[in-house]
């Protein structure tokens, strides 16, 4: 077997995947408004050409519709979605449309697999914030619960620290080779795709219990995903990534510690300077479980 062939066609099926031909040159008479034409679909009403009374197999087409297994179906989106990531991303928010299934549904439907996945094994709760001291006084409260919140609900956390990630793909991939000048939108179909597949890599976590390794293939895809999306280099990409996630992370922790400032503040327990300065120590003291 030639190897170098086989990816070789792996990595030109990547990039252009889809052949969009006439299935028959023949005429078709529209069973829904009686109009003949050549062609896929009806040109007055777009019904698809070939169909005809209801069959066993109509009804298995529509039991499928609703999870998404039809035309665009979501089990084909999803193998896209990690057989060529970025190229697939790329191609929808440069106006391909059809070659995929609605991104948002498909996040939704996810996320219900994802929790229900999550009740059914039960997976104990790993979370990076360490509750496991005492705090001083009930107005410590507040952060407490926010991070034993953050360890119950790893994938919501998932999505909001992806989210978190398009201001700085705007701006640090903003002159890239491959979709110059994204827009904000499409940055932000970009962190749904990436949702996506953060969420499976979750149920496979909560199933599997291989944390490292499925941590280490969402990196990888993460890197894939963004060298094909933008088309910079190894390192270009490597370090352009890795920025991004810096600040996605800075911005998240400064904007939880604005909204921990300002319910010390409602509280009357101080003023903002102080009660972010509290949170920092806090922060600090969870993660590292020591006192600053």
């Amino acid at each position: 077997m030639n190897f170098k062939a086989a990816y070789q066609r792996f990595r030109r099926w990547q990039q252009n995947p889809f052949a969009y031909k006439l299935n028959d040159p023949s005429s078709y008479h529209c069973s829904n408004c009686g109009t003949d034409f050549v062609g896929n679909f009806c040109p007055i009403c777009s019904q698809r050409e070939g169909m005809g009374p209801i069959t066993w197999k109509s009804v298995a087409q529509s039991i499928g519709e609703v999870w998404g297994l039809h035309n665009r179906s979501l089990l084909y989106s999803l193998v896209q979605l990690f057989l060529r990531p970025g190229y697939f991303i790329s191609d929808y928010i440069s106006g391909k449309r059809q070659v995929s299934f609605p991104p948002v549904k498909m996040l939704a439907l996810i996320a219900v697999l994802a929790i229900f996945v999550d009740y059914l094994t039960g997976s104990p709760i790993t979370g990076v914030f360490n509750n496991d001291f005492d705090f001083a006084g009930d107005k410590m409260l507040l952060i407490d619960n926010a991070f034993e919140w953050m360890n119950l609900h790893p994938e919501v956390m998932s999505l909001i620290l992806l989210s978190y990630l398009i201001i700085p793909i705007y701006f640090i991939f903003r002159f890239a080779p491959r979709n110059t000048r994204h827009t904000l939108p499409q940055g932000f179909f970009i962190q749904v795709f990436s949702a996506i597949v953060f969420l499976i890599f979750n149920i496979f976590d909560d199933i599997t219990s291989l944390h490292t390794a499925i941590f280490v293939l969402g990196n990888v895809w993460l890197f894939c995903a963004y060298k094909q999306i933008f088309g910079y280099g190894l390192w270009g990409t490597l370090w352009r990534l890795a920025l991004a996630l810096v600040c996605a992370h800075l911005l998240a922790l400064i904007m939880l510690g604005i909204d921990f400032s300002i319910h010390m503040i409602q509280a009357g327990e101080s003023n903002f300077a102080s009660g972010f300065k509290m949170f920092v120590k806090l922060l600090f003291r969870m993660v590292t479980n020591s006192d600053v």
